[in-house]
């Protein structure tokens, strides 16, 4: 508690970008002796961390958003490998200029793979939504739109008989365990009634659809 003034002096410091964090550490680490800020702010630290191991421990609801936060890291990880797989993923460059090149390169693809699939996302919201079966709110948090295996990453690409909807190819309509289950317990229509997936053009008795990035006749290579 004796060197609390000058914790909240410094936190003011570094709040209002009079000094810069990389400064302060070195110029601790260059001390021949620890001063008494120093050991406040590791024993500060140290309260931090003891937090944060207790609320782990105690907290199931914590443990999971850490777990979740984990393996969003790991798939995103996975895919910058998927994509990087030439000269077996390595920056063989020497220059430091060339190495943020590739890492730029990189970074730009994943982003450009993640926003395609946003957008695929709305669209398969838009058109679940037309069909009377639209997703609920609570479904979308467990959702991630790091997804790269409808991607061609390797391989021959062809354009040509390209059936477009706007922007993009049709979704590919195929019938999901959910529509299945919500077609055994809907209750049979009086005649002459539309229902919602006949006023999205259906025929009368399919079943409802969920919907998929690929078209019949891709497959995963």
């Amino acid at each position: 508690m004796s060197q609390w003034d000058d914790l909240n002096r410094l936190a003011a410091s570094l709040k209002d970008g009079l000094v810069r964090p990389s400064l302060v550490v070195s110029k601790l680490q260059a001390m021949q002796r620890q001063n008494p800020l120093q050991q406040a702010i590791q024993e500060l630290g140290r309260i931090t961390k003891t937090w944060h191991i207790l609320s782990y421990i105690d907290d199931q609801a914590f443990r999971r958003r850490v777990l979740i936060g984990l393996n969003k890291g790991e798939t995103l990880h996975s895919m910058a490998r998927a994509i990087f797989f030439g000269r077996q993923g390595r920056f063989t460059d020497r220059g430091y200029e060339a190495q943020l090149n590739r890492a730029s390169a990189l970074s730009l693809v994943l982003n450009a793979i993640v926003v395609w699939n946003t957008r695929h996302f709305e669209r398969a919201q838009e058109k679940l939504s037309l069909q009377g079966d639209p997703v609920e709110e609570h479904v979308w948090l467990h959702l991630s739109c790091i997804l790269w295996e409808h991607i061609n990453l390797v391989g021959s690409y062809h354009f040509a008989d390209l059936h477009l909807e706007g922007e993009f190819r049709p979704l590919r309509e195929v019938e999901g365990r959910r529509t299945k289950r919500k077609k055994n317990v809907m209750p049979p229509e009086e005649t002459g009634a539309v229902t919602a997936c006949q006023e999205s053009g259906e025929l009368e008795g399919e079943p409802p659809m969920q919907l998929s990035f690929l078209q019949e006749d891709e497959d995963h290579s």
